[in-house]
């Protein structure tokens, strides 16, 4: 019996142990929270968007890090927020990136093949 009291004191000295670790991790996240909280970003902090510098989708959402208007910082926003709040900006991004193939004329085919032989 007395083995068995033993045991059972040490498994609520675990659960003690980890409902405190929980506590502090949970304290630590909502410090967290606040100091990311005082700081906006995106278009929560009121700036004009000047361009957008790349694109990334490994959150698993398309997110584009746009450069603003007077200011050397760049933020992650959605791109779905950026389609609605500026998006001659998200074409002008597009346009950049965009690549034509062009397929040869017939006379410049001929012109190939004239050379050829």
């Amino acid at each position: 019996m007395q083995k068995h009291k033993e045991k059972e004191k040490k498994k609520e000295g675990k659960r003690k142990a980890t409902s405190e670790t929980s506590t502090d991790s949970e304290e630590k996240g909502s410090k967290r929270k606040k100091e990311e909280g005082e700081k906006a970003r995106g278009f929560g902090r009121g700036l004009q968007p000047e361009r957008i510098i790349g694109a990334t989708d490994s959150s698993g959402e398309l997110m584009f890090l746009m450069k603003w208007k007077n200011s050397d910082e760049a933020d992650l926003v959605p791109a779905k927020e950026a389609n609605v709040k500026c998006p001659q900006v998200v074409i002008s991004f597009y346009e950049e990136r965009l690549t034509w193939h062009s397929y040869p004329t017939e006379e410049e085919e001929k012109k190939e093949e004239e050379k050829k032989d």
